[in-house]
């Protein structure tokens, strides 16, 4: 098959976007133009991104430099964060954090998406910046992606429909099985206000006592520098980044010699059952320890063994989790540029104790809803490896 890897700004037209000034009220919260933010294409769920949040007025695109791209084009984040992608499901304009495609004649839209998805980590490594990353207009438009058959646009505009048909069918695939599970976790919240009330402002008026107090043990990761070792036959030393998911993850985790393991876990060794507790990066994100197998932690996160005579492991995880309690927990942060918790206002930290037969009952809908969950991660993964699989293939040339 004949391939050609060709810049962005040959086959697309790349579009920055701008604020109008906050200060002037006439600019906003007016339903004139839809205007987009990074955030509001992070949270998205679908492919599509059908209306924005926030609108300014007729005013306030005029005084600006932000551009009204029409339906169709391809939402490129350019800065925090860098290459979340989306389709514009109607003309709309964006901020300053976005660095927009229209696709030119000859090249499909959902191939352009689907492409720029599978290339978004290597648009991610272009990013400069101190305070954050960001990829300037001249990065992206010198971008390359790769199209079939450039010498004939017929039969190349052709095969990218038949490319894009297929990963769409396997990315909605892929969708379902995380909608169900973004469904069961809405249900699950559910049970837990019905159950227990809003955690902040306690209405059931339940004791409360301080995280410290109701846990075995409450450490922090290892502080100690570490030398990483080559391969994966020494011990994970697992991090922030590999909770974010809020499942612990090995996959890109560094590994520590046997010595370093033994020398740096000696008085907090994590074991099966835990909790974990992410205290910078993505702030309070927990994962609950599933294996036995033994790995480090390092100091971006909390290790937290809850008493289970006074608090039980899934009130304790869906607790942290619940959205008013965990910015309220955030609020405790400390640092400047990188913030963190810090581990004495976690102990000290105030949490309600319903009484733990209560407790007990949320933990047995939690886990006979975790038993089908797990059917569903398991297929959600490998649905995910399909749609992986299926994007290298086709924009190598294999599909």
């Amino acid at each position: 098959m004949s391939w050609q890897m060709v810049k962005l700004k040959d086959c697309c037209k790349v579009i920055g976007g701008a604020t109008p000034k906050r200060n002037i009220d006439e600019y906003w919260n007016s339903p004139d133009v839809p205007w987009v933010t990074p955030k509001d294409v992070s949270n998205l769920f679908g492919t599509v991104l059908e209306d924005a949040p926030e609108y300014i007025s007729a005013e306030g695109f005029k005084s600006c430099a932000t551009y009204m791209l029409p339906k169709g084009s391809i939402l490129v984040t350019s800065r925090a964060p860098i290459g979340n992608i989306a389709i514009a499901g109607r003309d709309m304009c964006t901020n300053q954090g976005f660095k927009s495609l229209i696709p030119q004649d000859g090249v499909d839209g959902i191939y352009l998406y689907y492409c720029m998805l599978a290339y978004s980590e290597k648009l991610q490594a272009l990013g400069n910046g101190a305070t954050f990353k960001e990829v300037s207009k001249k990065i992206v438009e010198d971008f390359e992606i790769p199209l079939p058959y450039p010498e004939d646009p017929e039969k190349s505009l052709k095969e990218q429909k038949r490319i894009a048909a297929i990963l769409d069918k396997a990315d909605a695939i892929r969708r379902k099985r995380q909608q169900a599970i973004q469904l069961a976790d809405e249900f699950l919240r559910a049970v837990f206000l019905d159950m227990f009330g809003d955690p902040v402002t306690n209405p059931k008026g339940f004791p409360s006592s301080k995280l410290g107090d109701l846990c075995e043990d409450l450490f922090l990761g290892l502080t100690s520098k570490v030398d990483y070792i080559e391969g994966t036959n020494g011990f994970p030393l697992v991090r922030a980044k590999d909770i974010n998911t809020g499942e612990l993850s090995f996959d890109d985790a560094r590994y520590i010699s046997e010595e370093q393991h033994k020398k740096l876990t000696k008085n907090h060794l994590t074991r099966k059952g835990d909790l974990l507790v992410s205290k910078s990066g993505t702030l309070g994100t927990c994962a609950i320890v599933r294996t036995d197998r033994e790995f480090s932690t390092y100091e971006s996160i909390f290790t937290v063994r809850p008493d289970r005579s006074k608090l039980d492991l899934y009130y304790l995880i869906h607790l942290l989790q619940n959205k008013g309690f965990k910015e309220k927990l955030i609020g405790n942060k400390v640092g400047g540029t990188v913030s963190h918790l810090n581990l004495k206002m976690f102990r000290d930290f105030e949490v309600g104790v319903p009484p733990l037969n209560l407790q007990e009952s949320f933990s047995t809908a939690i886990l006979k809803c975790e038993a089908k969950l797990e059917k569903y991660r398991n297929s959600g993964s490998e649905s995910k490896q399909l749609f992986n699989s299926l994007s290298q293939k086709a924009f190598s040339g294999r599909l």
